[in-house]
């Protein structure tokens, strides 16, 4: 005997082998363009993710550029500094210092006239060297770099001798740790030493011998260096002046100068990565600290 399902049997055992109508695809099923399916309000949030992530990269380039458009500016609006400091100043000290001199060699001068023409050459002078320090300043600050491997020590030696050829009666002791070899642009870099030997020869004026130390230690990829003299020093309660233009701690009798040495020396520093710090005390000296990048090992 044959056996029929009934009416209600029949409805039940179709409705278990028939494919489920609210869903036609599995949850993750890739579509048919291959990338994979999104559902619902996981879909929507990361659509909206996505957006806003754009927005905000957009926003950040426009602020990049910005800034680079107001760098480009500054080290124009410089540039223009620097030329005018170098043509449109010098040329009318040029003049006070020619025509003074012209004056100074009339043999009918009263002794007194003659001392004040010298006094207007003097002062003629020094604005000729805060020209060129502000001038140094400037280019520490928007020179391009070009890096290559430099012999600290050598260029220290130079300097030296520089000071040495233009005071032959003052003695010089000069101590260097061999191999001080760095990576970084060589003219920023003689422009570093040859600020850091003229202030140790500066404050050292009222020592019979000026005592110059440079020593160095490699640290990872960096040179810790240390450049010490026997000048007068100063009181630490000042050292955050030291580094600011104009700042002077020591008057002319003990050689202090146009307060802008220290200043340049600090930025070529920084502008290579580095920091540059200084302890003293009065009487004994100075020691200025600062790092470079290490001339990779031969």
């Amino acid at each position: 005997m044959l056996w029929a399902p009934s009416p209600t049997t029949a409805f039940v055992m179709s409705d278990l082998h028939a494919p489920d109508s609210r869903s036609t695809e599995h949850p993750g099923a890739a579509r048919p363009d291959g990338a994979p399916a999104q559902h619902g309000a996981g879909g929507r949030e990361a659509q909206d993710a996505g957006a806003a992530a754009g927005a905000a990269l957009a926003g950040m380039e426009r602020e990049l550029a910005q800034a680079r458009a107001e760098l480009t500016a500054l080290r124009l609006e410089q540039a223009t500094l620097a030329h005018g400091l170098s043509h449109d100043l010098r040329a009318p000290l040029r003049a006070i210092d020619t025509f003074s001199a012209l004056v100074q060699a009339d043999g009918s001068l009263a002794p007194a006239t003659r001392a004040h023409v010298a006094r207007v050459r003097a002062a003629a002078n020094r604005m000729g060297g805060l020209i060129d320090a502000l001038l140094e300043l400037s280019r520490a600050n928007r020179a391009e770099l070009h890096a290559e491997v430099v012999d600290l020590g050598l260029l220290v030696e130079c300097a030296v001798a520089l000071h040495q050829e233009a005071e032959p009666g003052r003695e010089a002791r000069l101590e260097l740790d061999p191999g001080l070899l760095v990576e970084g642009d060589e003219r920023l870099l003689r422009l570093l030493v040859s600020h850091l030997v003229g202030n140790a020869w500066k404050f050292s004026r009222e020592r019979d011998c000026v005592r110059i130390r440079a020593t160095g230690q490699r640290v990872g990829d960096r040179l810790q260096l240390e450049f010490q003299d026997r000048g007068c020093g100063f009181d630490m309660r000042y050292v955050d002046k030291i580094f600011q233009p104009f700042q002077r701690l020591a008057g002319s009798e003990q050689g202090g100068g146009h307060g802008l040495g220290l200043a340049v020396a600090q930025r070529v520093v920084e502008r290579h990565g580095g920091r540059l710090h200084a302890h003293a005390e009065p009487g004994e000296g100075c020691c200025l600290r600062f790092d470079l990048a290490a001339a990779a090992p031969a």
